[in-house]
């Protein structure tokens, strides 16, 4: 999951998901902004539509349901 994670959204970004546990609202790049709470074994992440824009909900869709196509192997 975290590789999976860092190719959709992390290395353009410079964010590395690999080994990490987070609590924290993140800022990429382009201005899509998310809350995310990761440690080993848990993966919260909350997406406000209202503060980001269409493209960037349909980048972090993308990668949620990459993420539990992974989880539910």
């Amino acid at each position: 999951m975290d590789a999976f994670m860092n190719d959709k959204i992390g290395y353009k970004n410079n964010i590395s998901f690999k080994h990490t546990e987070i609590d924290a609202k993140i800022t990429l790049d382009d201005q899509t902004t998310f809350y995310i709470k990761k440690s080993p074994g848990y993966l919260r992440l909350e997406f406000d539509k209202s503060e980001n824009s269409t493209d960037a909900y349909q980048q972090v869709k993308t990668m949620c349901e990459g993420i539990k196509k992974i989880v539910s192997q």
